[in-house]
């Protein structure tokens, strides 16, 4: 660990707390907004210390969102490929059918927008958006 990277990191944690408060706030907002929607989000709730690094929904048309939000200059990602399906382990013979359940899960995550400075306005624009197609 070079003496940049100490500072930068001693620096960032100086403002953990307050990043993670934010986080947690964020993902109320959504959990309240998606509630009564067909939008799965995280079974976990915040009491149990989690930091939202990422906030993954799950729908039913995962590429039809994407695209709609991309149309609408929202960057949702996807994340996480099930890792019997990366090359090394398809090196291995691992194959798309072993393991159906991280497969289904997989095909139907997507990642919205989840960081400190999301302001209310975005994140509402962002919440009707996903409403608006997934209706």
């Amino acid at each position: 660990l070079t003496d940049m990277q100490a500072a930068l990191g001693s620096s960032q944690l100086a403002r953990a707390d307050e990043g993670i408060k934010r986080r947690k706030e964020i993902a109320s907002v959504y959990d309240n907004a998606f509630e009564n929607t067909n939008v799965n989000t995280p079974a976990l709730k915040q009491d149990i210390g989690h930091a939202y690094h990422l906030y993954i929904i799950q729908v039913e048309d995962r590429l039809g969102l994407y695209n709609h939000l991309r149309s609408k200059d929202i960057f949702a990602q996807v994340h996480y490929i099930p890792l019997h399906l990366m090359p090394y382990y398809r090196n291995l013979g691992h194959k798309k059918g072993d393991y159906p359940i991280a497969e289904k899960y997989y095909e139907s995550c997507l990642s919205i927008p989840m960081y400190p400075s999301l302001e209310k306005g975005e994140q509402d624009f962002v919440i009707r958006e996903i409403c608006n197609y997934c209706k």
